[in-house]
């Protein structure tokens, strides 16, 4: 029979075979996380366990030291009310072109939508963007922009994804039922890309955003035109995370995959370098991110 524990640790690896090893990374645990025990691994400092994170079914291996006997009140990951889509209204023009108002959707004459769930769509978007050229996601000294460009393409096409979002007192007030103005440092602030991961945790499945497990699962909606990112939370939060959209694949531009299984899916991102279109290395598996998620929105 199965018994339920829950993670003890800060951040617990959730690994595909009881080895240590950037390879063997499925997902990260949050402290409380409940699992249950299938069983031990021949290495008996090692347990099989399956858990939810958001909906979605984990089984893999983990450290046992970091559990313990989870609590009668004790559950799983879910999903938090809803709280109002937020974007601030720009005042002026907010274009590609422009190193400011970062903090604003675009609001280019003509700009691309994603009118139908296509892959066509998408890829609009991304050759629109451009992100390689424009000034609005190049990296100066100190600062990168993946962020922007998650946002920009997300906004294009048609799926939230925060650029500011709702403080604790706004998120209070607003559950009270009182109506709450956007104001800039006031009742919304700025999200990076550490920030980007909790809020996919904590309110991503309210707007429909779902986790799903594998590089697989991200190609595999990007390609019939749905919505996917790939979002990494750094351990030192001084640091930039990183997000990336995963993109529908083309005749130029592939995914990598072994066995007809995709090991890296095809992304497009702002950051240290910016590039249309790369599947060069599965980034999120190093070292220096605590956590990372695939999430997906038709």
């Amino acid at each position: 029979m199965s018994e339920s524990y829950e993670v003890t640790a800060t951040a617990l690896n959730l690994r595909s075979e009881p080895v240590v090893a950037p390879s063997s990374k499925l997902a990260m645990l949050p402290e409380g996380q409940v699992v249950l025990k299938l069983s031990a691994a021949d290495d008996a400092t090692w347990w099989l366990i399956e858990t939810k994170l958001n909906s979605v079914t984990f089984r893999g291996y983990v450290k046992r030291q970091y559990l313990a006997a989870a609590s009668s009140t004790s559950s799983a990951n879910g999903a938090v009310g809803r709280a109002p889509e937020v974007h601030l209204t720009p005042k002026s023009a907010i274009r590609r072109d422009q190193s400011h108002g970062r903090a604003y959707p675009l609001n280019e004459a003509h700009q691309p939508r994603r009118t139908e769930i296509s892959p066509e769509s998408l890829i609009r978007i991304v050759d629109w963007l451009d992100v390689e050229s424009h000034a609005r996601y190049l990296p100066v000294p100190g600062a990168t922009y993946c962020n922007i460009y998650a946002y920009d393409y997300c906004y294009l096409a048609g799926s939230f994804l925060p650029r500011v979002w709702w403080t604790s007192g706004a998120l209070q007030r607003l559950a009270s039922g009182e109506e709450v103005l956007p104001l800039y440092e006031n009742t919304v602030t700025e999200l990076n890309a550490n920030s980007l991961y909790n809020w996919f945790g904590e309110h991503g499945p309210a707007f429909g955003w779902r986790r799903v497990a594998e590089p697989s699962d991200l190609q595999s909606v990007a390609n019939r035109g749905g919505v996917a990112v790939i979002c990494g939370k750094r351990k030192d939060l001084n640091r930039s995370g990183h997000i990336v959209a995963v993109v529908p694949e083309t005749p130029g531009h592939q995914a990598v995959a072994a066995d007809g299984v995709v090991r890296v899916p095809l992304q497009s991102q702002a950051g240290a370098t910016n590039f249309r279109y790369g599947a060069s290395k599965r980034w999120w598996l190093d070292d220096k991110f605590s956590a990372f998620g695939f999430w997906v929105r038709d």
